[in-house]
């Protein structure tokens, strides 16, 4: 009878011939699993989740029973916000009857030993956002660890929204007290987002005589009483600065400064996406600062000690954080204004397979050093009134980056922020 347990030896045993050090690695491994499992039925998802888990283990984490108190000198903290999680007629005509996120989310699998995919949502579960009622829940569980506001993702071609109605419905409800701000993502609408070809689906052709349509169009934001400002100003985010020349940007931005000032503002607080770019290129572009999207823009080296089985059809890229973190090799200095970005995660194996990105040797204990270290950098580097961080994501569950609660590690990542924040209280200089 070919037992689970002649599979293992087998597969180990054309191991060993492939590679002498990873065949050592597993055996151990393995043999230790017998030992610990000799009372109880052999299990081959115990073996390949539980003993060969590549990263270090983590515990489930339940929900905080209190609220976390703001104080003074704790930075702004803004997670990114996906509206994907609804129906759309632009997604049911390009990838099938109610696609939505959760589509790739729920068809993900693992393309490793101990690789942790899917990630399954709870608490707020499997929403649609064409609904304001999940946002309740949102925004009592963001205010009880310590997240500040949202930076909602902001879609517009040419006039055309995608992606708005969540948005909107955020915009009608003031009972959704929470602070939030706008994140133009001024790029094509692409079909290789969602695990497909590089189909482009809308294509972002925005030039200078779209201007005045797309300020009254996000005029309403602005407008609310809950929209963050810099010193009076409206924050407002473009993902790809780099999509226009320095003068073509620079006209945009004056045209968008102008029309915000005739409309009773001081002006706009106008950041471009990007990472450790040069003090030349933001002056350039004519950008007020630089908000950071971590991962875009990190270099990092590729995993080398692949201890465990792959799949051999993986053509993607293991990324590795740990030295990056732990050293602190996000820091750089510049002569404009920053604000720092961390990630709790990244794995976009949702939409992309075996062809995906995974930065590796993350988990909410390393999630909670970057950023209690980014907001003591924070707080020494930035002006009083530019303490601000990203975290990335809110709801990015098609990429891996989550705050909101998963069934492997409960409210973890959330705790994990929390406990940045008192830790960084606690930091005197020294």
């Amino acid at each position: 009878m070919f037992t689970i347990k002649k599979y293992i030896y087998k597969l180990l045993y054309v191991l060993r011939l492939i590679d002498k050090d990873t065949y050592q690695a597993q055996k151990t491994l393995y043999n230790k699993h017998l030992k610990n499992k000799q009372n109880s039925k052999f299990s081959i998802e115990d073996y390949v989740t539980e003993e060969l888990t590549p990263q270090n283990k983590e515990c489930y984490e339940g929900e905080a029973s209190d609220n976390i108190e703001s104080q003074s000198k704790d930075p702004l903290l803004l997670a990114y916000y996906l509206t994907q999680f609804h129906q759309t007629s632009i997604n049911d005509e390009n990838f099938g009857k109610g696609f939505t996120e959760w589509t790739n989310v729920a068809k993900a699998k693992p393309q490793f030993t101990g690789h942790y995919q899917p990630h399954i949502p709870m608490d707020v579960g499997f929403y649609d956002l064409s609904h304001d009622d999940v946002m309740y829940r949102q925004v009592e569980l963001a205010k009880k660890y310590g997240i500040g506001g949202f930076c909602f993702y902001y879609y517009w071609f040419s006039g055309q929204r995608v992606l708005e109605k969540p948005l909107f419905n955020w915009l009608n409800n003031k009972e959704l007290n929470f602070p939030f701000c706008l994140f133009w993502a001024n790029e094509s609408w692409e079909s290789r987002w969602f695990g497909g070809d590089k189909k482009t689906i809308i294509e972002d052709n925005f030039d200078i005589s779209q201007v005045e349509q797309f300020f009254y169009d996000i005029l309403p934001f602005f407008q609310d009483t809950r929209y963050i400002k810099v010193r009076g100003k409206p924050l407002f985010i473009i993902y790809h600065p780099d999509k226009f020349t320095p003068s073509e940007l620079k006209e945009i931005i004056k045209k968008l400064q102008d029309l915000a000032i005739s409309n009773g503002f001081k002006g706009l607080h106008i950041c471009g996406q990007g990472y450790n770019l040069s003090d030349d290129f933001v002056k350039e572009y004519g950008l007020d600062a630089v908000a950071e999207f971590s991962p875009c823009g990190m270099k990092l080296p590729e995993l080398k000690n692949k201890n465990f089985w792959i799949n051999p059809n993986y053509s993607g890229k293991l990324l590795d954080c740990k030295d990056f973190i732990e050293k602190g090799t996000w820091k750089y200095k510049t002569s404009y204004s920053l604000y720092k970005g961390v990630f709790c995660g990244w794995d976009n194996t949702p939409r992309n397979q075996s062809n995906s990105r995974i930065y590796y040797n993350m988990s909410p204990q390393v999630y909670q050093k970057w950023l209690k270290d980014t907001i003591i950098w924070t707080r020494e580097h930035n002006s009083s009134d530019e303490q601000i961080i990203f975290i990335n994501a809110w709801n990015e569950w098609g990429e891996g980056a989550h705050l909101e609660p998963d069934i492997k590690y409960g409210y973890a990542n959330l705790q994990a922020t929390r406990n940045a924040i008192e830790e960084a209280r606690k930091y005197n200089g020294k």
